[in-house]
């Protein structure tokens, strides 16, 4: 079983072959908020076959990014059912949520009378919970869905390796892992940190991707990179990855920024089909600059007054990197 990225023939191929078992009913009226779905392909290793899809999106189950889940779904093709396909497909989205952002649990659904989708969520490791009463409307009937979930700490071994998803010159993309994010936040100097502001922002939080950056035989952690899409127009070839770095301050000064972003950019275009990929830094901040210098991206310009740092507004010099240039 292989979760690869969808071409655009995809879709369409998959739309041909389903036989729209348990789809909803479909419903013209606009969504009240709206949610962003990831998408992936499922591919049968052994023949490269084309047997399904699997998605996510994000759901807040809070006010802050720590109440944040995702919940996930797949849809097979007949001819691709009963073969364990749809137990392996949904454990492998988990490991890959799990590992590529630091949210901690991921939740699906299913109709009560699909035994089998409930007999393959739990095969992958997930929790029954409960009954969402009258959830979806399908054949003109409120029906009710069983809920299921899976924590970080379902899965994650603590003593085990991070998986690595690309290395290069003694550094690491690693999976990352709960606590992480406080980890190097704990021994951090604060250069060129922003002033908190708890002030509701017009502008929904964004899903972030998270990895860590660590040593190539991933013993040492040497910060976190991350990644949120921000858009420059409408449809996906309007929207760009703008992508942050964190290092610990003795991982600083060892070239360690300039390979991670350059492996960040890289996973980005490998794994997705956007051509952009952003980084903004302070004016100030020189080194970061000379870094996504020497990762390949090119100045685009400054964006004045961009952010609050020290109680003042301090302008922001913008990177990017196209597919082309690679």
């Amino acid at each position: 079983m292989v979760l690869a990225e969808p071409l655009p023939r995809d879709q369409d191929f998959l739309e041909v072959d389903a036989d729209g078992a348990f789809q909803v009913d479909p419903d013209p009226r606009p969504m009240p908020f709206n949610p962003t779905l990831g998408k992936l392909v499922l591919l049968d290793a052994r023949s490269g076959q084309l047997i399904g899809d699997v998605g996510w999106t994000g759901v807040p189950l809070g006010p802050s990014m720590a109440c944040f889940a995702f919940n996930i779904g797949i849809d097979l093709l007949p001819a691709a059912r009963g073969r364990g396909f749809g137990t392996t497909g949904q454990r492998l989205l988990a490991e890959h949520l799990f590992a590529t952002t630091d949210v901690f649990r991921i939740e699906a659904s299913t109709d009560v009378a699909n035994i089998a989708e409930q007999k393959a969520l739990r095969k992958a490791g997930f929790r029954v919970e409960g009954v969402i009463r009258g959830g979806q409307l399908r054949g003109g009937r409120r029906r009710d869905l069983v809920l299921f979930s899976l924590l970080r700490t379902d899965v994650e071994q603590p003593d085990g390796k991070r998986a690595v998803l690309a290395s290069r010159d003694g550094v690491a993309l690693a999976e990352a892992r709960h606590g992480d994010r406080e980890a190097v936040h704990t021994v951090s100097d604060g250069a060129f940190g922003l002033d908190e502001d708890d002030r509701v922002s017009p502008v929904a939080p964004p899903p972030v991707g998270r990895l860590a950056v660590t040593t190539a035989d991933v013993d040492e952690l040497l910060g976190m990179v991350s990644w949120h899409a921000v858009g420059y127009g409408p449809g996906v070839g309007c929207a760009s990855w703008n992508i942050g770095i964190e290092l610990v301050p003795a991982a600083r000064g060892r070239g360690a920024g300039t390979t991670a972003q350059r492996l960040l950019a890289e996973h980005l275009f490998a794994t997705t089909e956007l051509d952009r990929v952003e980084a903004g830094t302070d004016a100030d901040n020189i080194a970061e600059q000379r870094a996504l210098e020497k990762a390949g991206f090119r100045r685009d310009g400054v964006v004045r007054g961009a952010q609050l740092m020290g109680g003042e507004r301090r302008d922001m010099v913008l990177y990017g990197i196209l597919r082309s240039d690679l």
